[in-house]
């Protein structure tokens, strides 16, 4: 019934304006004797007039509130390509900020560093294996990396070059079982071999330390020289703790590495010394 009452007022309003139009047309022919009906047609249909300006009214609104919904969407989707390009440039922001403190970090090195010469290289591959702990840098022979050389990052030592290739090389961590750096503590001396592959935590092991070692909780230790092949004085940890061997004739230390190996992306390699 409602739909039949809305197509009643719209068959009316067809009527009324088939009507109008021709009484103008009469008008025209007839001149001034039919002014007066006129008038009263006017009056007559002049609701009739103002409902007709309304719908027409609403059927504009109608339309231009279409045409801003369709420039609103359109506004909508450019100002979401903006914001996924800008939290782009954010991130990338972000990523070289990391980088930098990383880079400034590195470059404070120890003491005994400074009489070397280094070329940097970033990590692009690590061994998954559980065992053996190995990463592989992006310069080789080519860039003058070689056999032995010692590996430093931010805060201390990473370990040693095992393999050399021209444009990369395989880096073996002080964290492998494999690995044995001649090592002492900075402040007692006490002089021992680092060796890795320390269950506790996949730290290191302070071994070979006599029954006399004063060596405590805290203290730093560095390469010893010993063997030639790391240079003096390059911080390799941390002492965690201090025990006594099972057969009682020397001691041994947990130490935690200086440099943390499972985020390590960029690197030092040195090459030889400087003069």
């Amino acid at each position: 019934m409602p739909e039949l009452a809305k197509n009643r007022k719209y068959l009316f309003l067809a009527a009324a304006t088939v009507l109008l139009t021709l009484l103008m047309s009469v008008a025209a022919r007839e001149g001034s004797r039919v002014s007066q009906a006129e008038g009263v047609l006017h009056e007559a249909l002049a609701p009739v007039e103002r409902l007709a300006f309304a719908l027409t009214g609403r059927v504009q609104a109608a339309v231009r509130f279409i045409g801003e919904v369709r420039n609103l969407s359109a506004e909508n989707a450019r100002l979401k390509k903006e914001v996924a390009l800008l939290q782009t440039r954010v991130n990338m922001a972000r990523e070289i900020w990391s980088e930098n403190v990383r880079l400034r970090r590195l470059l404070n090195l120890p003491p005994g560093g400074l009489e070397f010469t280094t070329i940097g290289a970033r990590v692009v591959a690590r061994d998954p294996g559980n065992w053996y702990k190995t990463l592989t840098i992006d310069r080789g022979s080519t860039a003058g990396v070689k056999h032995d050389a010692v590996v430093l990052g931010a805060g201390g030592v990473v370990g040693r070059v095992i393999r050399v290739f021209p444009n990369t090389a395989e880096v073996l961590l002080l964290t492998d079982q494999r690995s044995a750096i001649g090592a002492m503590g900075q402040l007692s001396r006490d002089v021992g071999v680092l060796k890795g592959g320390d269950s506790a935590g996949g730290g290191c092991r302070l071994v070979y330390l006599p029954r006399s070692a004063t060596i405590r909780p805290g203290e730093i230790v560095v390469t010893s020289g010993l063997g030639g092949l790391f240079p003096k004085g390059l911080v390799l940890g941390q002492v965690v703790e201090v025990k006594s061997e099972a057969h009682g004739l020397g001691k041994f230390a947990l130490v935690k590495p200086a440099v943390d190996m499972d985020h390590l992306e960029e690197v030092l390699v040195i090459t030889g010394r400087k003069g």
